[in-house]
């Protein structure tokens, strides 16, 4: 297929998957140099972008298992993820897509539905996007575009001394799918459906989001768990300049049979995570409930330190670059 028709299979397969082109803030779509989008009055842009990489992100050979699809929902589900993070509705979002020629046939395909699965689900349009010739690998950036009321985005800065910390779901499930797979697990295997899915399909909590920013009580400061708890909180509570605290038997952990399975211990699992894309949030004690889990509170104290059981936490999430 020449790149016309390569865009235009895209198109059609996201469609498909039941995500829109076009829509009431979409002046101008995909066809054009670029897109135009009209923001509600009163809102403010809120603009993230996220890439997906072949052997960094997700391994060819998991396509076995979970079609070429699962690296679409995977993508498209950490870049909403940051939308969510941030309080805002999703507005459009632009897909590029680097295809290496060896790319099975019909795998394209398979990609663009995974997306616009996730598209779908989350009320985004895609409104464009790139495709090119890539021999090192299959890549993916899906860069989002959404909107908040002025002045109500949520932000890593903004929480108080006393705020309580809470996540809106289970931490670690991601890493501990991505461990089974790498000690050579069977992806088959039913008991295991809920750590796999976490790490192929996760699922942006932008409808939390948006009954929280909804609430009479809203969270003071926010981000989404990428990286892990023990990566992302320190960022969280530097960025506010305060002290985090937290209670290891809080954590929403992972099953513990499924730990002991791998020898790997659950509440390490938990603070470890990384690709969960939960929501980490800081706010008043009433934000408790609606999905939310106390794990802990912000204290004065050394900013971006975090104590752990009343230790200081020893251990780091994911970095790219280490």
């Amino acid at each position: 297929m020449d790149e016309k028709a390569r865009i235009e299979l895209v198109l059609a397969a996201v469609q498909a998957a039941g995500a829109r082109i076009s829509g009431e803030a979409v002046v101008l779509g995909p066809g054009d140099d670029a897109a135009l989008l009209r923001p509600p009055p009163g809102h403010e842009l809120v603009w993230s972008s996220d890439e997906q990489v072949e052997d960094s992100h997700f391994r060819r050979s998991w396509s076995e298992w979970a079609g070429f699809a699962g690296f679409g929902t995977k993508a498209a589900g950490a870049s909403l993820s940051d939308l969510a993070a941030m309080g805002a509705e999703p507005l459009g979002a632009l897909l590029s897509l680097r295809l290496p020629p060896d790319l099975p046939a019909g795998a394209l395909e398979e990609i663009a539905r995974g997306v616009g699965e996730q598209l779908a689900a989350a009320g985004c349009p895609l409104v464009g996007g790139n495709l090119a010739q890539d021999p090192r690998g299959l890549g993916l950036t899906l860069d989002v575009l959404g909107h908040v009321p002025a002045g109500r985005a949520w932000r890593r800065a903004g929480a108080q001394a006393g705020d309580r910390l809470f996540v809106s779901g289970p931490l670690g499930l991601a890493r501990l799918g991505l461990t089974y797979l790498e000690q050579g697990g069977d992806p088959g295997d039913p008991a295991w459906e809920a750590p796999l899915a976490a790490l192929i399909r996760p699922r942006p909590r932008l409808a939390l989001a948006r009954r929280l920013q909804q609430a009479a009580v809203r969270p003071r400061a926010a981000l989404d768990l990428s990286d892990g708890l023990a990566r992302d909180l320190p960022r969280l509570a530097l960025a506010s300049g305060l002290r985090a605290e937290i209670r290891s038997a809080d954590l929403p952990a992972p099953p513990a049979m499924l730990c002991a399975q791998l020898g790997v211990d659950p509440a390490r699992c938990a603070l470890l995570g990384g690709e969960d894309y939960q929501l980490l949030l800081a706010g008043p004690a009433e934000l408790a409930g609606d999905e939310l889990v106390d794990v802990g509170a912000l204290v004065e104290g050394e900013p971006g330190e975090v104590l752990v059981d009343s230790k200081p936490l020893s251990i780091k999430g994911f970095d790219h670059f280490a």
